[in-house]
C-alpha cells in the first residue's frame, strides 16, 4: 500500500497545479466580473461548503426585533459580563455616578469580543457585533452572533434561550442601581443616567392615610399578574398627578421607583414627531419600568393659551371652581405609569 500512495513531490506539484489555478480563476473573475458580482459568487461557494463540511450553526440575535427592543438581546447583555472568563480577548469596564470607586469596577461587553460559555455539555461562543449606518438618522444595528454544534441547536432553544432569561431576571431583582432613561431623538435611542433621588414613601410628606392607600394599590398591581391576564388586560397601572410647582409630584414619582425598584424612563411629548415615533419609542422601554409623561398640556392645542386661560381664571376666582377651564390642571401636571408587558 505503501508503494501506491503518490510521493511527496507529486502531492506538492498537484497542490501548486490547484493554488494556481485557483489564484487564475480569481483573477480572470475580478478582470471581468463587477465586484459585487464576485463577492456573491464566493459568499454561494462558501455557503455550499459550510452547509456540508461545517459542524457549526450560528443564532443571530438582533437588537431590534418585530419594532420594538429585542428582550433575548438585552437579557444576553445583563447576562454576559457575569461569565466573562480567560478566555476572552477584551472587556469594557467601568464606573457609573452611584458607584462605589473602591469596589470592582462594572463589567459590560465591547464590540467583537468572544465570550464562552459551558451549558448541559454543549460549548457555546458568543460575539458581539455592530454595523454602523451610512445615514445618520438610522440607529446602529447590534446583535449578537451565538455560535453552537448543529445537533445542539434544538436545545439551545428550548432550554439555554429561556435560562439565560430567567438568569437576567434574577440579576435584574438583586440590583441595588436605578436608572432614569431620556430619549435621544438624534440618535433614536434612550440614554440612561444613574438615578439617585433619595426620596422614599418614608421620608415623604403626605397624610398618612393616602400614603398606605397608594402602597397598597402599588403591592396588588404588582400580585394580580394573573387576574389581569385573565379579563384580557394588558399589566399596567396609571397614575395622574396633577398640582403647583413644588408640592410632591417628582418625589413622590421617586418614592414610587424606590419602592417598587423600578427604572425611570422620562419622555418629553414635544419632541415625538408623529405616531410612529411615539409607538418605538415606547415599545424600546423595558418591563418592569415607570414611564413618566410630564407636562402633558403641551401636546394639545390648548398649551398655546396657557398663558391667556391663567389670566382668565385669576379674574374670575369669585366664580364656582367647577366652572374652570379644565386645562388649569394640566399646566403643571404629571403622568406616570407601571409597564410590566407592552
Amino acid at each position: 500500500m505503501l508503494k501506491e500512495l503518490p510521493s511527496l513531490s507529486t502531492i506538492l506539484s498537484a497542490y501548486a497545479s490547484i493554488s494556481a489555478m485557483a489564484m487564475l480563476i480569481r483573477t480572470i473573475l475580478n478582470e471581468m466580473l463587477p465586484e459585487r458580482m464576485t463577492n456573491y459568487i464566493f459568499s454561494m461557494i462558501y455557503d455550499f461548503t459550510s452547509a456540508y463540511f461545517s459542524s457549526d450553526f450560528t443564532f443571530i440575535i438582533e437588537n431590534r426585533w418585530h419594532a420594538g427592543d429585542n428582550q433575548l438581546f438585552r437579557a444576553a447583555e445583563i447576562y454576559l459580563p457575569t461569565i466573562i472568563g480567560p478566555s476572552s480577548d477584551s472587556l469594557l469596564v467601568g464606573f457609573d455616578e452611584s458607584s462605589d470607586p473602591t469596589t470592582p469596577p462594572k463589567r459590560s461587553i465591547p464590540v467583537d469580543c468572544r465570550i464562552k460559555d459551558d451549558f448541559d455539555g454543549m460549548r457555546l461562543e458568543w460575539t458581539l457585533s455592530s454595523i454602523e449606518p451610512k445615514k445618520y438618522y438610522v440607529p446602529t444595528k447590534r446583535f449578537f452572533s451565538l455560535t453552537c454544534n448543529k445537533r445542539d441547536r434544538e436545545r439551545v432553544e428550548q432550554r439555554y434561550f429561556p435560562y439565560i432569561n430567567r438568569t437576567a431576571q434574577e440579576i435584574l431583582n438583586k440590583s441595588d442601581s436605578l436608572s432614569i432613561y431620556t430619549y435621544d431623538q438624534e440618535c433614536s435611542m434612550w440614554e440612561p443616567t444613574a438615578f439617585k433621588h433619595p426620596s422614599t414613601f418614608e421620608t415623604l410628606a403626605m397624610e398618612p392615610q393616602l400614603k398606605e392607600f397608594i402602597m397598597k394599590d402599588l403591592d396588588s398591581f404588582m400580585e394580580r399578574k394573573e387576574f389581569f391576564e385573565n379579563v384580557g388586560r394588558a399589566w399596567k397601572r396609571g397614575y395622574l398627578l396633577y398640582g403647583p410647582p413644588g408640592t410632591g409630584k417628582s418625589s413622590l414619582i421617586a418614592a414610587v421607583a424606590n419602592y417598587m425598584r423600578y427604572n425611570v424612563y422620562d419622555l418629553q411629548f414635544q419632541g415625538v414627531r408623529n405616531d410612529y415615533d411615539l409607538r418605538r419609542i415606547l415599545t424600546s422601554t423595558t418591563n418592569r419600568s415607570i414611564l413618566l409623561i410630564e407636562d402633558i398640556d403641551c401636546i394639545t392645542t390648548a398649551s398655546h393659551d396657557r398663558t391667556k386661560v391663567i389670566e382668565k381664571c385669576e379674574a374670575e376666582e369669585d366664580e364656582d371652581e367647577n366652572k374652570r377651564p379644565f386645562s388649569i390642571n394640566y399646566r403643571v401636571s404629571n403622568t406616570i405609569r407601571l409597564t410590566q408587558l407592552h
